[in-house]
């Protein structure tokens, strides 16, 4: 079986796709912030020019603030398992005019915000330097192996994910639920009515709808890079169910 490791379900929360909270250090209380990330991991922070947290920010002084970066797993439905809460903690510096663009680029490959286009005038950017990286979920969690987290890359799958199980249940359930039952049966495992509960780069989390062993992993072949290569695989499934 193979899953998301912690390294990359964070780089996954952190991308911005999802909101954010920023903790100040001596501030009690959180500020919701747009954020983005460069190619390592690092939180980028898109700060308007006139506003409480630019205020926050500059009141500090030329030390650079510290700062926890919080995000919650928004998971596609209301009892599906979630990927958990990531905090990325470090010191917040304000990026180089000089840098701004080659940072506002970044910032879009990985959330590509419209207001982007006023960094330098309605708008400034922070780097968050990370000195730790922490994952929070249902089972426990605790700080992540910080080239670990910067060398993993955010699922592909994760911002479509909720519209491709609506799409699935809606439209494709009769095909689905043999061939889920199927591998399930494969590996001892009975299941009336098992649904896709959530989708990764891996594989399916499957519903088994039973109370003991309820979500079960069932793996692809090999990881996926883009939505396209998911309708690849599943192709055989939902339109030659007899084939497959």
């Amino acid at each position: 079986m193979r899953c998301p490791t912690p390294a990359e379900r964070a780089r996954t929360l952190l991308r911005g796709r999802l909101p954010g909270l920023l903790f100040l250090d001596d501030v009690t209380v959180p500020l919701p912030v747009r954020h983005g990330t460069d190619r390592a991991g690092r939180p980028l922070l898109l700060v308007p020019a006139d506003g409480g947290l630019r205020a926050a920010l500059r009141s500090r002084g030329p030390a650079a603030p510290g700062g926890v970066l919080r995000v919650d797993d928004v998971p596609p439905s209301a009892d599906a398992p979630s990927l958990g809460q990531a905090r990325a903690s470090g010191r917040l510096h304000p990026v180089d005019p000089g840098a701004s663009t080659a940072a506002a680029l970044e910032f879009a490959a990985s959330n590509p915000l419209p207001s982007l286009l006023g960094v330098g005038t309605d708008a400034v950017l922070y780097r968050l330097e990370v000195t730790g990286v922490h994952l929070l979920t249902d089972g426990g969690g605790g700080p992540l192996d910080l080239a670990a987290y910067a060398a993993a890359v955010p699922d592909p799958l994760h911002e479509a994910e909720r519209d491709l199980l609506l799409d699935l249940a809606d439209h494709h359930r009769d095909e689905l639920e043999p061939w889920f039952r199927a591998a399930l049966a494969s590996a001892g495992i009975d299941a009336d009515r098992p649904r896709a509960a959530r989708l990764d780069r891996y594989g399916f989390t499957v519903d088994t709808g039973r109370p003991r062993r309820r979500w079960v992993r069932l793996d692809f072949a090999r990881p996926l890079d883009t939505v396209e290569e998911l309708a690849e695989l599943l192709h055989p499934v939902l339109f030659h169910p007899h084939v497959s």
